[in-house]
């Protein structure tokens, strides 16, 4: 029995059927995929979820999009308020009383539309971005620092969690600034001043936020580069969770510095701000390190990420491509295995010429990436179980999981070239969804686990089966 359906009209893409043969000799290269789901090695503790940017209101506006999130079980959005593009809501700062005139409206719709599509809201408090700050008008700067006057932006900070709480809206993620390497450099390469300066104003923030709600969550998404995490153990207030942005290319000109090609990409993605680098201190020692000087073991969290971060004349087209979902899954994949909290895509809908949108806001077509977030998202729920998969090929990776009595398997091609997978440890009958470098459709079907799995070049697919009694 074969399977097919076809996407709501709002999208371009459609489903395919996807066919399995016996009896054929294939002589592509092999490699073999076994599964053992009496070894349980884990409990999931990811959720995926997005960042809303410029586009926060076209999304809170859309019933299609908001659907489009709901269907992709996306846990967590997250949006900046202070940017020119924001739901601002302070109109003016007074710096005599240290009081602000507020209109909430344009962000209380926006928590409550992330609420109703069943994601955790995530609010972005920006104090300093890309030598700019983005401050309420009549905010007092600090002319040494150049940063706001500290108890001035901590009152403004507490506005925050004080609406939040006063209208019963349950917003409890937080992040005190963005990117705070613009004003102390990459790594603190500005020196360990700016970084004090900082982290002054940062405690201010964070002391007065936690006075009004003390169940928040609040990080810094820099803590992780080593001289910032070093300095911030003697020097910062406490962070309710571990944080980084990561992006894998930074340049859209190939053979240009920061320009990533797609091999390097694949290396990288489950590689970069996980493993322990000049860069970033990596998922396990940055857990470790935190917990033998503050006795905490913290939660993680992939705040924004994407494979190009390039933004200026276009973003990079290899975003919404095979490479982009290959990409994609191998991230998610290491932040299973890493038990992170959340992954935030960066971002959820764009136009059709800026390539970092899972979604074209123009004609509603879903992008390869928001498959793999989708598969990820709806099937795959803190507390399941991770069950031992292996590959005998180190270009096909997998991962294997158990939820809601049905046997997940998400095998990733990372090479662009065909192979035929042999399962083993699976039998029955197997329903899939796949995405590949020669289809432009999502392919879906059915077929015995005794027939091998033909991959033709770059591909990502979610295999499912009931999972047997244990």
């Amino acid at each position: 029995m074969l399977l097919t359906s076809v996407l709501p009209s709002s999208s371009s893409v459609q489903y395919s059927v996807l066919t399995h043969s016996f009896g054929v000799v294939n002589y592509l290269p092999g490699a073999t995929v076994a599964v053992d789901s009496t070894r349980n090695i884990g409990a999931n503790s990811l959720s995926v979820g997005f960042k809303l940017d410029h586009e926060w209101k076209r999304w809170r506006d859309s019933s299609i999009l908001r659907q489009l999130a709901t269907d992709g079980g996306f846990k967590i959005i997250n949006s900046y308020t202070v940017k020119s593009t924001s739901p601002d809501p302070c109109i003016s700062w007074n710096s005599t009383t240290k009081t602000g005139i507020f209109n909430w409206a344009n962000l209380d719709s926006l928590i409550r539309a992330m609420t109703d599509v069943g994601a955790e809201p995530m609010i972005s408090i920006m104090l300093y971005d890309m030598a700019s700050m983005y401050l309420p008008s009549g905010m007092p700067v600090n002319t040494t620092t150049g940063l706001p006057v500290a108890d001035q932006f901590a009152a403004f900070a507490a506005e925050y969690p004080k609406h939040f709480k006063a209208v019963g809206l349950p917003v409890k993620w937080y992040e005190i600034n963005e990117e705070g390497f613009e004003y102390f450099g990459w790594n603190a390469a500005n020196g360990l001043t700016k970084l004090q300066y900082y982290i002054d104003v940062w405690n201010a923030a964070a002391r007065a936020m936690r006075a009004q709600d003390p169940t928040i969550k609040i990080s810094d998404d820099s803590i992780t580069m080593p001289k910032v995490f070093d300095y911030w153990l003697t020097h910062g207030d406490d962070v309710d969770f571990l944080d980084f942005h990561k992006y894998d290319s930074y340049s859209l000109t190939s053979g240009s510095s920061g320009y990533a090609t797609d091999a390097q990409l694949i290396a990288l993605a489950d590689t970069r701000c996980y493993q322990t680098s000049s860069n970033f201190y990596g998922i396990d020692d940055a857990r470790q390190k935190w917990s033998a000087q503050r006795g905490k073991v913290l939660p993680v969290v992939n705040h924004e990420t994407n494979l190009n971060s390039h933004w200026s004349g276009g973003t990079d087209p290899r975003i919404q491509t095979m490479v982009g979902a290959v990409w994609t899954a191998l991230m998610l994949r290491v932040s299973v295995m890493k038990q992170l909290t959340y992954v935030l895509y960066y971002s959820f809908a764009t136009s059709g010429t800026n390539y970092f949108g899972l979604i074209n806001s123009s004609n509603n077509q879903r992008h390869y990436p928001y498959y793999v977030l989708k598969w990820l998202g709806t099937n795959l729920a803190v507390g399941d179980t991770l069950v031992e998969s292996s590959s005998s090929s180190a270009e096909v990776v997998s991962l294997a999981w158990i939820h809601e009595k049905t046997l997940n398997l998400m095998l990733i091609n990372k090479a662009d070239n065909s192979k035929t997978i042999n399962l083993q440890g699976l039998n029955g009958t197997i329903t899939t969804e796949k995405i590949d470098n020669v289809s432009s459709t999502l392919q879906t079907g059915v077929f015995d686990a005794a027939q091998p799995v033909t991959m033709k070049g770059y591909t990502v697919e979610l295999l499912q089966m009931p999972a047997r009694a244990q």
